[in-house]
């Protein structure tokens, strides 16, 4: 007998989805560490900067924050303190390099680019609307807009088309129209991940320029997420193969092809700065009545006054953070290359060209049929073998990939993580 539910029906429906707590806690609480816990879980499927988050953490054991009574209040707002919107226009300004400056103005901080999202899912769309989104796509960004914004994630194929190129915006187009036309779906956005999670790569300016024409033909409104501007590193030259450099959509003159009021950029401390658990993201908009409307809503995603305090350290701290990004992109190379080598010596291939971000995008497809199963089950069970072997890599249906049998392998780990991690991989796929 079903016990019926205490909740009203969208708490209810909240309480049936699927959860990665349980998967979060039983990683998270039984970690690998190669002297200490040798059988533990190993993650090379959350991104994040690992091998960074020892120097990010001796920066603030060495510049503790001090808390004034003052700091115990609510203090500036909601939208963060002046001096915390100062110092990340700043650090935009030269990791971006915008052709029109950014000011502190311009900025809405949140607790995180996820939180931006939620806002920008209330305040862009209506609950049902849609916002296109290249497949495969960081895996969040669904949830992100839609478990409480209610709005819907509308996945774009790309066939045999270079979604990198030009001409992937007829693919977008072509969702749009199926969308609104054949779904009675209203399209409010286009979500660009640049550089992009999970592929690694970053999209040249033509292709940037023919989705804002897109958007200009529709009137939706063009959103890049850019948290990985400062994680795009040098790879050997025989994987290089098309490898484009970042330049923000910020970074050119682009009056011409979209209104400024439909063009924003996301942006954040996770990946780039190592410090996902400081909760610290903004937005930048020239949208005034955007930025009114996300002010209104600020309260329910704020950051904590501390996180503020040692974020802003942090960013006004110029020399240092120079020296971190260059470190950063160093190892992040290094541990690309490690990752290639390892992938290579099992003949596992891999997307080609990327060049940014914690992450590789490998092939296992000729390992499904070891599984005895087809498809999106065959997948399901080379995860159940890498979990049973503690390892957690994320699998390519997670992330809306075309065809089953991609996964995100993370390299931005200890050297011995990453090759007890993908040791473990080869095992239970049977490489």
């Amino acid at each position: 007998m079903t016990t019926p539910t205490t909740l009203a029906p969208r708490g209810a429906s909240l309480a049936s989805a699927p959860s990665n707590r349980t998967l979060s806690e039983s990683v998270e609480a039984d970690l690998y560490h190669p002297t200490t816990n040798p059988t533990g879980f190993i993650n090379i499927g959350t991104a994040e900067n690992y091998i960074m988050q020892p120097t990010i953490a001796a920066f603030t054991a060495a510049h503790p924050i001090s808390l004034s009574a003052r700091n115990f209040s609510y203090g500036e707002g909601a939208w963060a303190t002046k001096r915390l919107r100062q110092g990340m226009a700043a650090h935009m300004n030269r990791a971006l390099r915008p052709v029109v400056e950014i000011g502190e103005r311009d900025l809405l901080m949140a607790n995180g680019v996820a939180g931006v999202c939620e806002m920008l899912g209330f305040t862009l769309a209506e609950a049902g609307d849609g916002i296109l989104m290249g497949r495969p796509i960081y895996q969040a960004f669904p949830i992100d807009f839609g478990t409480r914004a209610k709005v819907e994630a509308v996945h774009v194929s790309f066939g045999d088309v270079d979604q990198f190129s030009p001409e992937a915006a007829a693919c977008y187009e072509r969702a749009l129209v199926q969308a609104e036309q054949h779904d009675g779906m209203k399209v409010r956005a286009l979500l660009l991940c640049h550089p992009h999670n999970p592929l690694g790569l970053c999209y040249p300016q033509a292709t940037i320029i023919a989705l804002m024409q897109l958007c200009t033909k529709y009137k939706i409104h063009l959103i890049s997420d850019e948290i990985y501007a400062m994680s795009v590193y040098n790879v050997p030259d025989s994987t290089a193969d098309g490898a484009i450099p970042f330049s923000s959509t910020l970074a050119f003159d682009s009056s011409d092809y979209i209104d400024p009021a439909y063009l924003h950029v996301m942006y954040g401390m996770s990946k780039d700065f190592a410090a996902g658990g400081l909760r610290v993201g903004c937005l930048y908009t020239r949208n005034e009545e955007l930025w009114r409307a996300l002010s209104g809503m600020s309260v329910f995603s704020m950051s904590s006054v501390a996180g503020d305090l040692v974020a802003t350290a942090v960013l006004e701290d110029e020399g240092w953070l120079a020296s971190f990004f260059a470190t950063s992109r160093q190892r992040l190379s290094e541990r690309n290359q490690l990752a290639r080598t390892l992938l290579d010596a099992k003949g596992v291939p891999y997307r080609r060209g990327a060049n940014a971000g914690f992450f590789i995008w490998a092939e296992f497809r000729r390992f499904l049929a070891g599984t005895g199963k087809e498809g999106w089950e065959a997948e399901g069970l080379l995860v159940e073998r890498m979990m049973e072997r503690k390892v957690y890599v994320t699998d390519g249906k997670s992330f809306g990939a075309e065809e089953p049998g991609w996964f995100r392998v993370i390299f931005s780990q200890e050297e011995d993580v990453m090759r007890e991690g993908l040791r473990r991989v080869f095992e239970a796929v049977g490489a």
